[in-house]
């Protein structure tokens, strides 16, 4: 499948248009919606994908999507200090010469960089918008469960109510861990949750391989996402010394999460767990994602690719930062002492920074999430913690630079505390949640996407020599 060229791909967002229905010939100021805010939107996008900023004036003088076109292609040459070639999607070739220090540092950050397109969600964070396969958050929030949204994020679709309940029965039939695993994690049960985690996947298909697994017969994906809970509330029961826990197939996803690691499962507290799950289902293409498509595109297994964005996900830069922000909010007496403190680990992210950060509006989960901790009464001490995450993201407002401590994933954290799950869990109920969004990507990627080869440029040394005298 040819991939479309950056500019028709922005245009076809800002105009909700079909891409194939943009050509060069095609008068800007003609398309119906245009007006000075389509002109903003557009020149906000292009930056965003070229990663700097451009001339305010720039769209005034560009009249044709050819023009347009011509002026993205030099351009992305410029900041690529290389000639740029025919396709500005194709990736250039690596430069003669060691490239200059400039062109090095702009190049670092290559976060911003589009690597192909997707069906799965749209994240806009300029207009702080969220999509899940075309549906806006904030249509799913209160409307459908958990296990909906997995069926839409690796079926494709919302369910109807028979298709539903099918999918709901295979769930809590795959619950259950095939025995040479659970008693893997009990011999690792004091090993942390993380790394029990990323282990146990891969012995899940050990297990399939050995033809071990008693619930073989359904979807592969079904079932990773079905044991990820298992997996950490066996770990943590056999680390407590209590009775393993056995899934109630009766229940929820999210009301037997509760019920695995022996906490309260009324309905408030079941939908707040549910809450959690389905706002942190899939994000993009964020690190553990890519990281879980680039294993796709070799052609390795499912086991592998999860595995793969369950070590990524784990990183203190990505999943693995909230727990840190939740135990100094609950440490800390002061939620203007941690405000501080974490203001200044943000300023020193910013000080390395060699782009500017765009500015973006808040992301679309937090608010939700942080409503419902704030209606969530679990007993004294429960309202100094939500204050100190009010101070820390009043201090990180884009004002006043990046915010990478406080995401979404930190009220979640703050949920999670408040219901009794201590925080080593906070990374592996972020990753049962994130599955089935990891899942699709790994889907796409075999059926749309293919390999991904990324280049680097080399910034080394060149034509040494080795000295007979070395030796």
């Amino acid at each position: 499948m040819a991939q479309v060229h950056p500019v028709i791909s922005t245009l076809s967002r800002v105009f909700d248009m079909p891409s194939e229905f943009i050509g060069d010939e095609m008068q800007l100021r003609a398309v119906a919606s245009w007006d000075d805010l389509t002109a903003v939107e557009l020149q906000v996008h292009l930056e965003h994908e070229l990663g700097t900023t451009l001339d305010d004036h720039l769209i005034e003088h560009i009249d044709s999507v050819g023009q347009l076109r011509a002026f993205y292609d030099e351009r992305l040459a410029e900041l690529s200090y290389v000639k740029a070639p025919s396709d500005a999607s194709a990736i250039a070739p690596a430069l003669p010469g060691p490239v200059p220090p400039a062109v090095v540092q702009e190049l670092t950050d290559i976060s911003d960089v589009v690597v192909g397109e997707t069906g799965i969600s749209e994240v806009d964070p300029v207009r702080g918008r969220l999509a899940y396969r075309g549906y806006p958050i904030e249509e799913l929030i209160g409307r459908v469960t958990f296990e909906e949204v997995v069926h839409l994020l690796i079926r494709g679709w919302l369910p109807d109510a028979e298709e539903l309940s099918a999918f709901r029965a295979r769930l809590a039939a795959a619950r259950e861990l095939p025995p040479m695993v659970a008693t893997n994690l009990v011999l690792n049960a004091s090993s942390s949750t993380s790394s029990v985690l990323r282990t146990a996947v891969p012995a899940l298909g050990v297990a399939a391989e050995a033809n071990a697994d008693p619930a073989a017969h359904i979807d592969l994906r079904e079932r990773l996402v079905a044991r990820i809970p298992t997996i950490f509330a066996t770990q943590q029961a056999a680390r407590a010394g209590r009775r393993l826990p056995k899934p109630a197939p009766e229940l929820s996803h999210a009301e037997n999460i509760l019920y695995m690691l022996g906490l309260p499962h009324d309905p408030e507290r079941v939908r707040l767990v549910d809450l959690c799950l389905i706002l942190q289902a899939e994000h993009g293409c964020n690190a553990s994602a890519f990281a879980a498509r680039v294993a796709a595109g070799t052609g390795a297994d499912t086991f592998a690719t999860i595995t793969v964005a369950l070590a990524t996900f784990t990183g203190p830069l990505h999943g693995g930062a909230a727990h840190q922000v939740i135990d100094l909010a609950r440490e800390d007496g002061s939620p203007d002492t941690a405000a501080a403190y974490l203001r200044g680990r943000a300023d020193q992210a910013s000080a390395t920074r060699t782009r500017p950060v765009a500015p973006a509006e808040e992301d679309p989960r937090v608010r939700p999430l942080r409503d419902a901790a704030r209606r969530f009464n679990a007993g004294p001490g429960s309202d100094r913690l939500l204050r100190v995450l009010d101070a820390v993201r009043a201090a990180a407002h884009p004002s006043k630079g990046p915010r990478p401590y406080l995401t979404v994933d930190c009220y979640a954290a703050a949920i999670y505390h408040l219901l009794g799950m201590p925080s080593d869990l906070f990374v592996p109920m972020f990753a049962a949640a994130r599955v089935p969004g990891w899942l699709a990507h790994v889907e796409e990627q075999r059926a749309r996407q293919g390999r991904i080869h990324p280049r680097l440029r080399y910034v080394g040394p060149r034509n040494l020599r080795h000295s007979a005298e070395q030796n």
